[in-house]
């Protein structure tokens, strides 16, 4: 169960760290969430059936170029909640950039590998949620879905709010210096914020 929540921290850190400045390292799963004492942002809804809410800020896709000799263009998406107690609820799952623009897609929620991820943080701990499924569509920066999981705390939910998009280019791809690679394997990408680069141009109107 540690190695699946190990997973879970990499992809969800890896979709809200701070770009080039700042490393993901594993810890726990609990790493991802904050107790927060303060107003929680509204950006992001997700309700449960019986009435309990998480809010939070804007849900984030992050959209990578493809690397020389390196894996294909790909998108993380990265749901982060909390309820008025500052227990959490997340969501993170990486589609292809295909899937990305069709506006509309399904995932499966697991607990491991290969799927999505969806997490709750409370005070006994970090508990990863599924078997289920996830629908999303996004529009115009405004995302809206459901999903629905075996799990009997959390057995459906709706999700609403906004998205923010956040499209990571090779430097050359700016006509900036390449940086080549930072180790074997690792590659330095850096954001497109005003989506000038052929890739992102792409996801610009998304």
């Amino acid at each position: 169960m540690k190695d699946e929540k190990n997973q879970f921290l990499l992809r969800a850190c890896a979709a809200s760290a701070a770009l080039c400045t700042t490393a993901c390292s594993v810890g726990d799963v609990s790493d991802l969430f904050a107790f927060r004492t303060t107003a929680v942002d509204d950006a992001l809804t997700i309700r449960m059936p019986d009435g309990r809410v998480f809010r939070g800020d804007p849900a984030s896709i992050e959209v990578r170029a493809p690397l020389p000799n390196g894996p294909p263009s790909t998108a993380s998406v990265t749901l982060s909640t909390a309820d008025r107690r500052g227990y959490g609820l997340s969501v993170a799952f990486d589609i292809s950039t295909d899937t990305l623009l069709d506006q509309s897609f399904s995932v499966a929620l697991t607990d491991g590998y290969g799927g999505g991820t969806l997490a709750h943080l409370s005070q006994s701990g970090a508990r990863i949620i599924g078997p289920g499924t996830l629908s999303l569509r996004t529009s115009t920066g405004k995302i809206t879905g459901q999903f629905e999981t075996e799990d009997e705390t959390f057995p459906a939910g709706t999700i609403e709010g906004r998205y923010e998009v956040v499209c990571l280019v090779l430097p050359e791809m700016l006509g900036m210096s390449p940086n080549g690679e930072a180790s074997q394997g690792t590659w330095i990408l850096v954001e497109d914020e005003a989506k000038t680069s052929k890739f992102c141009q792409t996801f610009a109107g998304l």
